[in-house]
């Protein structure tokens, strides 16, 4: 929870994230993710640009993680 985003070259910290799974939620097999929740749209930008699949509500987290993760386990990707 509240993961500090910081600049990769210097360090300087950019965003906090209300949750964010940097190495993805399955490490090595699914992009960078974040929820964001009631952020203003300069911190979605920051995740977007770093890379991040970012969520603005729990729903939305829910749905990708049941279709996109969850299918992975499925099909062997563990």
């Amino acid at each position: 929870m509240s993961y500090d985003f910081a600049d990769p070259d210097t360090g300087e910290q950019k965003a906090v994230f209300d949750l964010a799974w940097p190495g993805g939620l399955q490490q090595g097999y699914s992009q960078p993710a974040a929820l964001l929740l009631n952020e203003p749209a300069e911190v979605e930008e920051i995740a977007d640009h770093a890379g991040y699949k970012y969520f603005k509500d729990v729903e939305s987290f829910k749905k990708y993680v049941e279709r996109e993760i969850l299918a992975l386990t499925e099909v062997g990707y563990e």
